[in-house]
């Protein structure tokens, strides 16, 4: 009896034995888990320091000589577009568009848009456009703007708009007419009766005058109505007959543009 229970206890104490064996390997190995953990963690961590110490990423600096030379390309382009060369159709378009201004022949610092001309009402100083007609004998055609007192023509030429001719008043009625197979420019005064004067321009370019013409019919006494009637011509006196037959040419032609 002594002997088994002697037997009882040797295998009690190697039970426990065993059972503390077990348990120190699991503690030990969850004592290597954690430090790995942490080691994993303080790795990590020195990744995500040193990720957010990285210097941010420098911006390029502007550089200068390359942003003023594209400057100096877009102007160039800019020019090369306005001194490219047009028709005089696609010019005075422009015109009637309002892209482009007019430059006033007889002052070359004066300019004006369409728009700047009260186009198409009911009043009587208005302007509306009107034909392309050779009025300069050039081969191309100039714009008629129809408005008082004859309206206004403009040629283009050397790839700008010009205000080539205008009415200017009662005394200075424009128009145009065809006589010895050219073009003219007339502008009249008849605003007084029994008096009337013609000035006549013709033009081979709107820049080259080549010929003017003046006839005009008024009172021997311009203080006697009935003092009878003298005729002139270019400064020189004519008969009846010579100055009938002239102006039956000339009105036979005539366009008015008002």
């Amino acid at each position: 009896m002594h002997k088994y229970k002697k037997i009882a206890i040797l295998a009690s104490v190697l039970i426990t034995t065993l059972y503390l064996v077990a348990c120190g390997e699991v503690k030990k190995e969850e004592i290597v888990n954690t430090d790995e953990s942490a080691a994993n963690q303080q790795e990590n961590n020195g990744q995500t320091i040193e990720s957010t110490n990285l210097e941010p990423a420098k911006e390029e600096p502007i550089n200068e000589e390359k942003s003023v030379a594209n400057q100096q390309d877009d102007a160039t382009a800019a020019a090369a577009l306005t001194d490219a060369e047009m028709t005089s159709d696609e010019l005075l378009d422009l015109f009637i568009n309002g892209s482009v201004s007019a430059v006033d022949s007889a002052d070359l610092t004066s300019t004006f848009y369409i728009t700047d001309l009260n186009m198409d009402s009911e009043e009587w100083d208005a302007y509306s456009v009107g034909e392309k007609v050779d009025l300069d004998n050039d081969g191309e055609n100039e714009l008629i703007l129809c408005g008082p007192y004859g309206g206004i023509y403009l040629d283009a030429r050397d790839n700008k708009v010009y205000k080539f001719a205008a009415g200017e008043g009662n005394a200075l009625m424009l128009s145009y007419v065809v006589y010895n197979g050219s073009v003219w420019i007339m502008y009249s005064n008849r605003m007084n009766a029994g008096y009337e004067s013609y000035h006549m321009e013709q033009f081979e370019g709107a820049d080259n005058l080549v010929a003017e013409m003046n006839f005009s019919e008024e009172p021997v006494d311009e203080n006697n109505i009935d003092s009878g009637m003298k005729y002139t011509l270019n400064g020189s006196e004519i008969s009846y007959d010579e100055y009938y037959e002239l102006g039956s040419k000339i009105f036979a032609t005539e366009e008015s543009t008002d």
